[in-house]
């Protein structure tokens, strides 16, 4: 038995207008080809939907109770139809985002913030997670952010932006007012130090014992959110990524570049099996968007910070600014 589109909706003209010639006005085809469209659907279903009585068509119970099955699956496939067209034009669907709180609560926020606007009807779901690129495997997200660096075969990894590293204390510390920030300059200080288990914490260590320079280090935090909520309440100083200082929620923070740069890189993570949504494109075209505006000086760029798009130069490690 194989029915067709065509078939049933020859039935449902038949049904609705009462005679094969008003249906077949309807449906711009001849009559007999409606007949033969009607006729066929009988002998498909096996099923006796007319009486023939003086070449007119009388539906019989059957008939009708099959015209209100059909009308509804058709009802069905005409909301499907709405809804594909819902979302081919981002009238509707779920956009899914798991983020480290640094990008999360910066860059991500700020594309959201926009995307919503845009998409009224699309629901959002974002989730912070200290561990993204495992958390992009496990869960049914569209996007993750990190500036953890995770190489997985499962994981399609873009870089969005590298950030070098500032030195952060409170206003009234004595490094308060300088212009740039090395080593030399943290000898005994408090030192507010990332886990130890982390690439940041190594790379950071490094550059210390480089220059030979002894940290009192009994504070270690996860994130910069974290350090930066510290150092604004007088608890040591910090070498942290610049975002979460960009954005201004800790004001009595004051932000330094540091010498020799430590460079962080943000990212976007994207299940590799899986297709990517229009709508997780198109939140992706928001934020690099925002992303260059930034870089460019369209949006708030301080002059301590130092940003490269992917595939720039790396930012020298020394650079002259005026002020």
């Amino acid at each position: 038995m194989r029915i067709t589109h065509r078939q049933l909706e020859a039935f449902i003209q038949f049904m609705e207008t009462g005679t094969v010639t008003a249906a077949a006005e309807r449906m711009f085809v001849t009559q007999p080809a409606m007949s033969k469209m009607l006729a066929g659907l009988e002998i498909d279903l096996d099923l006796t939907l007319f009486h023939r009585e003086k070449r007119r068509l009388i539906p019989t119970d059957e008939a009708r109770l099959l015209y209100k099955e059909v009308r509804r699956l058709f009802a069905s496939l005409a909301d499907v139809e709405r809804f594909a067209e819902d979302l081919r034009t981002f009238r509707t669907g779920e956009l899914r985002i798991i983020t480290a709180s640094t990008i999360g609560l910066t860059l991500v926020a700020d594309a959201l913030a926009e995307f919503s606007k845009e998409n009224p009807d699309v629901d959002v779901l974002m989730d912070m997670s200290s561990n993204v690129g495992p958390d992009v495997l496990a869960a049914n997200v569209d996007i993750g952010f990190s500036v953890t660096q995770l190489q997985h075969p499962a994981l399609k990894i873009e870089p969005l932006l590298h950030a070098n590293s500032v030195c952060i204390v409170s206003k009234d510390h004595r490094l308060a007012g300088r212009s740039r920030v090395g080593p030399k300059d943290f000898e005994n200080e408090e030192f507010i130090s990332f886990t130890r288990d982390s690439r940041m914490r190594h790379i950071t260590d490094g550059v210390f014992e480089q220059y030979r320079v002894i940290r009192k280090m009994r504070i270690e935090v996860f994130a910069s959110a974290e350090a930066n909520a510290l150092v604004s309440r007088g608890v040591g100083v910090a070498i942290v990524e610049p975002l979460g200082v960009r954005q201004r929620f800790w004001p009595d923070v004051v932000a330094i570049p540091f010498d020799p740069a430590i460079e962080f890189t943000f990212s976007a993570f994207r299940p590799r099996d899986r297709i990517a949504s229009p709508l997780a494109n198109r939140f992706m075209q928001m934020l690099r968007r925002q992303i260059v505006d930034m870089h460019a000086g369209t949006s708030y760029l301080p002059d301590w910070m130092e940003v490269r798009l992917p595939g720039q130069a790396r930012i020298a490690e020394t650079q002259n600014r005026s002020g």
